[in-house]
């Protein structure tokens, strides 16, 4: 049976069969560097989003990351004007922001999910992980603060600093830490609310 026949008969929201596909006739679909048919480019970028976004689903992000790698490549090779190039581009930064964002790497994921969310505010899913990633870029600041008001209040116990201050360092360390933890717990409700988490 041919690769053509084979990709009739895939389920593609079944994650598994598109990784089994892909990885069964992965000589064909690496073989893309002669490429020059753009209706053969595009069918080819579309099989190797269909796989990593099978590859995200189970969690599998570092070959993600080598294959969106493989798609940007292919999508050289269009002009920004054919059907397929806004679409895929798109989809290759959501799928970078995604990986960025599970792997706690919220400054870079948001970023990524603030201008696709400007390009297209209409799209839930943008909207959605554009909003994760402001939170856990928050979440960070949020943790430095806390660990600047833990060191406070340890300093002060340790070092009875507030004898030696005219400001008692432990109650300030104690507000920012109570003030922090609220703050993140607020902006977590709020969000909550809005059905954003």
């Amino acid at each position: 049976m041919n690769v053509e026949d084979q990709l009739r008969q895939v389920d593609f929201k079944d994650p598994d069969q598109v990784i089994n596909f892909y990885e069964l006739n992965r000589i064909y679909y690496d073989n893309y560097q002669r490429l020059e048919d753009t209706d053969k480019i595009s069918k080819f970028i579309d099989i190797k989003l269909h796989y990593a976004n099978s590859l995200t689903e189970n969690h599998h992000f570092d070959k993600m990351i080598s294959v969106l790698e493989e798609v940007s490549q292919l999508l050289e090779k269009l002009s920004e004007e054919h059907w397929n190039y806004k679409k895929s581009e798109r989809h290759i930064r959501f799928l970078k922001g995604m990986v960025l964002a599970r792997k706690k790497k919220f400054k870079e994921s948001y970023l990524i999910f603030k201008r696709l969310a400007k390009e297209d505010p209409e799209h839930y899913y943008y909207k959605v992980w554009y909003d994760h990633a402001k939170l856990g870029t928050y979440n960070w600041a949020f943790n430095g603060m806390s660990i600047i008001g833990g060191v406070l209040i340890f300093s002060d116990l340790i070092f009875s600093l507030s004898d030696k201050l005219p400001l008692d360092i432990g109650i300030v360390g104690l507000i920012i830490l109570g003030s922090t933890y609220l703050t993140q717990k607020g902006l977590y409700e709020y969000l909550k609310r809005k059905k954003l988490l």
